[in-house]
């Protein structure tokens, strides 16, 4: 089982999600002081977003053992996890998918469902949920994502070392796919981007990706994986060109709400 645990540690931190960044952009222009509340810091690494006053949302693959019983900070409390409510259709790839060809992985992390949901003993207090995006309409929509992982730019992808700084971090960009379980967006070069063009990277997994009507933010995707090509020994996170992939929460409304309800 730490056997287990370790490879899903390195292996998530390198296919998953920090926040990538314009390499002509200044990077303090990402540099956010003070996060948005409702977004949560998990266990280990990755984030969390509060939906409900007794409610997480995150992506499946931050659960990296049993989180029963340990203790969350939302806003200046600490909350303790009473139950995990892993999603019945997520699996875990298995060690065969770790090496070689990336296309069999691809494929394999497209197929699952990356959402997990998380109920806390007490009810927090002090801190506003968002809201869930439940409409059907992400595509060209502009994001804002949020992260405190690795960063790095597009010329030379992201740098794991810088990980361990847990600089909160923010970048948009537009959604171009909302199709099934997941939305998805390139990390364009900068003649192509946003002021601050961006893509999430290792450590941002779980991340708030949002869309604000009229001032008010609503929860739209969750950050996930990138797509890769060719072999798996020579994948480097975060390049322009990539294709990063967020958790469609609306296509999980009606499954949230289940559980919330059960």
């Amino acid at each position: 089982m730490k056997v287990l645990f370790i490879l899903s540690i390195i292996f998530f931190s390198t296919f998953s999600n920090a926040v990538v960044k314009r390499h002509d952009v200044p990077p303090e222009n990402y540099v956010i002081d003070k996060k948005p509340e409702y977004l949560i810091d998990m266990p280990h690494e990755g984030h969390g977003v509060l939906i409900n006053s007794q409610w997480v949302v995150t992506v499946a693959h931050t659960i990296f053992y049993d989180y029963v019983g340990k203790d969350l900070l939302i806003g200046s409390k600490v909350y303790e996890i009473e139950s995990v409510h892993i999603h019945p259709d997520y699996t875990q790839p298995n060690k065969d998918l770790l090496k070689g060809d990336l296309a069999p992985l691809m494929n394999f992390f497209e197929s699952r469902s990356d959402i997990a949901l998380i109920k806390l003993t007490s009810t927090v207090s002090g801190v506003e949920p968002i809201n869930i995006y439940s409409g059907k309409s992400e595509i060209d929509k502009t994001i804002t994502v949020y992260g405190r992982g690795a960063t790095g730019n597009g010329l030379t992808g992201e740098d794991p070392d810088t990980k361990s700084l847990r600089v909160m971090n923010q970048f948009q960009n537009i959604v171009e796919s909302a199709k099934g379980n997941w939305l998805a967006f390139n990390f364009d070069e900068p003649e192509n981007a946003l002021p601050l063009e961006g893509m999430h990277g290792s450590g941002d997994s779980g991340g708030a990706s949002v869309i604000f009507q009229e001032g008010v933010p609503f929860l739209v995707g969750l950050s996930s994986w990138q797509l890769g090509h060719g072999d798996i020994s020579d994948f480097k996170g975060g390049l322009y060109g990539t294709t990063a992939y967020q958790v469609r929460v609306s296509n999980y409304h009606d499954w949230i709400l289940g559980v919330l309800g059960s």
